[in-house]
Order: structure tokens, then C-alpha cells, then sequence
């Protein structure tokens, strides 16, 4: 005999926990685009997500940043796709809303801060705006991550790394940076080759443009900002965000912590069976 299966809709305290994820993520993804936006600026080069975007909006001032920005997430979303084949979610591409919504943003703080950033920056000024801009990404990545909503497509191609290599998924974020950096910077060079010079102090009439010494320095010093952050503000956020002290992994956690397992199984998996006594000839005359 079959159970009927009732639909239980969530409670008060459900949807009042939802509504200050929402509102966290939605200012998580506001710090990022105004750290984006922010060392944008500097013209030295942006966070390794956003540079290929940025070198095509450099090229092509139609359309907006913000809408390269959604093109080549969506194009995330497709390489994710490939990867995974047939263990590609549909629910990924929900994926775009997140795309969508950090693209509007970005084009949002750069009018905003446009109203007010200096078009012709001192160095030291350039310096500090790459600093200020790591840390606010940093802080922006940490609500985005504590509210778990919704990934990014960049991060989406980072676990869908993991997930088919078995890596760890701090090292798919690094494979992942160091592509996307040398397309955005094969980009540049195609696209300014007839400049003069390599690179200029102020980044621009250059051949290596939208990608620079602020792009290593994001790449590099955003997890390291983010574990203070993390170590202060986890706790208490998590328990504003989900009313519970309990923690609750994300899909990046969840990857991470399935390829350590992947490895660890590997690792310490015992020999099946002994190697036959040609195979282990061969093995010692390669010896």
C-alpha cells in the first residue's frame, strides 16, 4: 500500500532564515562588484574570474562590462557542461540568475563609483585601491559562500573540476585562475599587439591590458584575507544566517570533502593482488 506523500510548506522560522540568506547573498555579491569595480579602476588588472570579461570590454565599449560580465559566465555554465556530460545538473544553469544579478551589479558600483573615483591615479593611490579592493572581495566572497544560495559559474567550473578529477578543489581553483588569466592575457595581446610597450605604470596604451599586477595580487591575497574573516565572523554570521548553530557546507565544502576522500581511498587502498613474475621481470630491467 502506497503513502500518500504531503507537501510541507515551510514555516515562519523557514522563511524568515531564507529572506537574511537572500539579503547576505545579495550584499556578498555587492562587495565583490564594488572590489571588481574598485580595482578596475586602477586599470592594473582585476580579480582572475572577472579578466577575460574585462579585456573584451576594454576592445568593445558596446555592450557594458556588466553584460560581458553574463556572457562569459554563461559560456562558465557551457564549460561546466562539458565536463561533467551526463552528470551535468539542470539546475545549474539557474546559475544565470546569479550571472545575471553580479552583472548588473558591477555595471551598478561602476556608475556609483564613477561618480567619484579619480580618472588619473597616483601609484600609491593605485596600490592602495588593489588593497582595499582584496579585502572587500574577500569579505564579499564570505557572505556569498555563507549564505548558500547559489554558486557562481566560476566556482561552478572549479567543483566541476573536482568532481571529475578527483583533485581538491583548491587545486581546480588554481588551474581554473591560471586559464582564465592566460586567455584574458592572450586576448590582450591580440587586441593591442600594435602598442609600443608591453606594459605601462598606469596600464593603459599597453599590449598587456585588463590583466596585471592587480589580478596576481587578488588571486593570491583573497584566501588569505578571507581566513581572519572567516575565523572572526563565521560563527556568528552562520548563526544569524540559518538560526543554528550547525554547520552547513557548501558545494565547494561538499567537493573539497569528497576528493579528499577520493585521494585518501587511493592512497590507503590496499594491493589486490601481486604483480605476475613477467611484469615483474619487466619491471626490473626498466629498473
Amino acid at each position: 500500500m502506497q503513502t500518500k506523500r504531503t507537501l510541507r510548506l515551510p514555516n515562519r522560522a523557514q522563511v524568515l532564515a531564507y529572506i537574511r540568506r537572500l539579503v547576505a547573498y545579495v550584499i556578498g555579491m555587492f562587495f565583490i562588484a564594488s572590489g571588481v569595480t574598485l580595482s578596475r579602476s586602477t586599470h592594473w588588472g582585476i580579480s582572475p574570474v572577472n579578466s577575460i570579461p574585462n579585456v573584451l570590454s576594454l576592445q568593445f565599449e558596446q555592450p557594458s562590462f556588466g553584460i560581458w560580465v553574463i556572457i562569459v559566465f554563461t559560456g562558465f555554465i557551457l564549460v561546466q557542461a562539458l565536463i561533467l556530460l551526463r552528470k551535468f545538473k539542470w539546475y545549474s544553469f539557474l546559475q544565470l540568475l546569479s550571472s545575471t544579478l553580479f552583472g548588473f551589479l558591477v555595471d551598478g558600483t561602476d556608475a556609483l563609483f564613477g561618480l567619484f573615483l579619480p580618472q588619473e591615479q597616483a601609484v600609491w593611490l593605485k596600490v592602495l585601491f588593489i588593497c582595499i579592493s582584496t579585502v572587500v572581495i574577500a569579505f564579499g566572497i564570505f557572505l556569498y559562500l555563507e549564505a548558500n544560495i547559489l554558486s557562481m559559474p566560476g566556482e561552478g567550473v572549479t567543483v566541476a573540476l573536482s568532481q571529475r578529477t578527483g583533485l581538491k578543489v583548491s587545486t581546480c581553483k588554481i588551474i581554473f585562475d591560471v586559464s582564465v588569466v592566460l586567455i584574458a592575457s592572450g586576448l590582450s595581446l591580440l587586441f593591442f599587439w600594435e602598442n609600443d610597450v608591453f606594459w605601462t605604470p598606469d596600464g593603459t596604451d599597453c599590449m598587456l591590458q585588463g590583466v596585471g599586477i592587480g589580478t596576481v595580487v587578488i588571486a593570491v591575497f583573497v584566501g588569505v584575507v578571507m581566513k581572519p574573516i572567516t575565523r572572526l565572523l563565521k560563527k556568528p554570521v552562520h548563526t544569524l544566517l540559518f538560526g543554528r548553530g550547525e554547520d552547513v557546507p557548501n558545494e565547494a565544502e561538499k567537493a573539497e570533502e569528497l576528493a579528499e576522500e577520493r585521494q585518501a581511498a587511493r592512497r590507503y587502498a590496499p594491493i589486490e593482488q601481486e604483480p605476475s613474475p613477467a611484469a615483474q621481470g619487466a619491471e626490473d630491467r626498466e629498473a
